[in-house]
């Protein structure tokens, strides 16, 4: 024994058992004859559970609601709108709903015949998503119905601008997804005309500067908006004989360039792309040689917006314009779009024309992120518009297994690992080419 060191009363050998990590980290080791696979069809079931579970809470809410579609008080009614799109833009609804499709009719007609303003405003706003989860055989019920009380709504003055707003861009998606008349395309064209018509020039091609017109800017816009994308239904030849014969003409579209709301002349700018595109019909000579003399007149106003600086003009807004029309410019100088590459769910779009631009911008706004992305699986008409292909993918259309703390973080370490390998290898690239 040491010196200075006695054995205390109290002193013998040590009893503990050897450190165990396994112990420390709480796990339970009875469990270790757990295979691989059935442990990943247990996460699964138990992921389909709560998924069941969840659709099952929601499909109850969502009968309350419609429910609460017939109370008297119209700020309720309102409520229950606003909910029921809140509940379609997380989940697809289509078997529930098909139940009830002319009381859902019923209710979004009467909202914008007959209700105030917050409630018209509501059911145009739903709309486009209950008529893409209404299910295909009652969508053309559901259209022939609901879309002229849009229509009337859209030009009701007692109505507020946000709402005849709204009326506007929800009928042109509508329109733009289920339509298959012609004729009723043409018809609400005529109409939109008419809304922006009051942004045109006046007769001594003087700006009009009233706080009216600004004021009504983004209901110009909008109906400028939903002209260009109905537009692009026609058949170009179709397209090409309708501008040249009708209002408005690129002449006119062109005036809208120097309105005094920048919502309008934005919203000119693209309807001058996407006339120009579909009217030219692609690689088509003839239609780009006659269409010359009209691109020649807008070209200096393009070409002023891409680069103004004036000082009177908010910051934001000048940012905004330039960096819209520089693009429009270089459209119309190299006839280069830009491309962007949008993620919808687990698949991916390429926006590659100025056409399939307006349609995403569109229907982006009107049927919101999440409705966009849980109608996107389902509805054909919605694939057909975004360019999707016709089926989704069966392993696409399974809910992703959610995974536990522990698999996520062997997943970002997994994840990490390959960037670096990835960035090692270019690295070693580099420096080979500069040794060179």
């Amino acid at each position: 024994m040491p010196k200075g060191k006695k054995k205390g009363k109290y002193d013998h050998r040590r009893t503990e058992q050897p450190y165990s990590s396994d112990e420390d980290a709480g796990i339970d080791m009875t469990i270790d004859n757990c295979s691989e696979t059935s442990g990943q069809s247990d996460l699964k079931s138990n992921h389909d559970d709560a998924e069941n579970e969840i659709q099952e809470k929601l499909e109850e809410k969502v009968l309350e609601i419609i429910d609460a579609l017939s109370a008297r008080a119209n700020a309720a009614r309102a409520a229950a709108l606003v909910a029921l799109r809140g509940a379609l833009q997380r989940r697809y609804l289509a078997a529930l709903l098909a139940n009830h499709r002319a009381t859902l009719a019923d209710h979004v007609t009467r909202s914008l015949r007959r209700g105030k303003d917050g409630e018209k405003r509501a059911a145009a706003g739903i709309a486009p998503l209950l008529a893409l989860q209404i299910g295909e055989e009652g969508a053309e019920e559901f259209l022939t119905e609901v879309r002229p009380a849009l229509a009337a709504a859209a030009v009701d003055k007692s109505a507020s601008l946000d709402t005849r707003t709204e009326c506007c861009s929800s009928l042109a998606a509508l329109c733009y997804l289920l339509e298959e008349d012609l004729s009723e395309v043409i018809d609400i064209m005529r109409m939109y005309e008419t809304i922006f018509s009051g942004s045109y020039l006046k007769g001594d091609g003087s700006v009009k500067v009233s706080g009216a017109v600004i004021e009504e800017g983004n209901w110009h816009a909008a109906a400028l908006d939903g002209w260009a994308l109905l537009l692009t239904l026609l058949p170009a030849q179709h397209a090409r004989s309708l501008v040249h014969s009708q209002p408005p003409s690129f002449h006119r579209l062109g005036e809208l360039l120097d309105a005094a709301s920048l919502e309008v002349r934005m919203a000119a700018g693209g309807a001058l792309a996407v006339a120009h595109e579909w009217v030219c019909g692609g690689d088509e000579a003839d239609g780009r040689e006659e269409e010359a003399p009209h691109v020649a007149a807008v070209w200096p106003r393009l070409e002023r917006l891409a680069r103004d600086s004036h000082k009177f003009r908010a910051k934001r807004d000048r940012k905004l314009q330039r960096a819209t029309f520089r693009d429009i410019l270089k459209y119309f100088e190299e006839d280069e779009v830009p491309s962007v590459r949008i993620r919808v769910g687990a698949e991916s779009i390429a926006l590659e024309t100025w056409r399939a631009h307006a349609a995403y911008a569109a229907l982006a706004a009107t049927l919101g992120g999440g409705g966009l992305t849980a109608a996107a699986q389902h509805s054909a008409a919605l694939r057909a518009a975004l360019g999707l292909a016709p089926d989704l993918p069966a392993q696409l259309r399974l809910p992703p297994v959610k995974l536990n703390k522990l698999q996520r973080h062997l997943q970002n370490n997994a994840a990490c690992k390959a960037r670096t390998v990835a960035r090692a290898k270019n690295r070693d690239k580099r420096s080979a080419a500069l040794a060179v």
